[in-house]
């Protein structure tokens, strides 16, 4: 189970949300490709109940930096420059490089915490 804190700036009004080391993508995919955009959490929603009736069934949602893959009940969160190895990760030294740039979720935690930040942000 994911840990995630949501919080808004009361200086500036900008929602954002804290996730526990290993979940560092999602959390900058949220804010920075979701934001409170209620058009793209439906969309994603959306993605969501297609995968859980054909969890066998690869659905990709490419973005701009970040990416998400759904198959199999589990939901992949990857920078789009790390998903086809256009850098050498064969070393040590990327390790903590890629466990900010990948990260990966079971489909219900997913939408689970999606639905908790559609309520967050539309004061639900």
């Amino acid at each position: 189970m994911m840990e995630f804190e949501f919080i808004k700036n009361s200086l500036t009004g900008e929602y954002l949300i804290k996730c526990e080391m290993g979940h560092e993508v999602l959390a900058r995919w949220l804010h920075e490709d979701v934001g409170a955009d209620a058009q793209k959490i439906l969309e994603v929603q959306q993605l969501i109940e297609q995968s859980l009736a054909y969890p066998t069934q690869e659905i990709r949602k490419v973005g701009p930096e970040i990416s998400l893959v759904f198959h199999n009940f589990e939901v992949q969160i990857y920078e789009n420059s790390t998903r086809y190895d256009a850098i050498d990760n064969s070393g040590e030294d990327f390790a903590l490089y890629d466990s900010e740039s990948t990260s990966e979720s079971g489909i219900e935690d997913f939408a689970s915490m999606l639905q908790q930040w559609d309520d967050f942000i539309h004061n639900r």
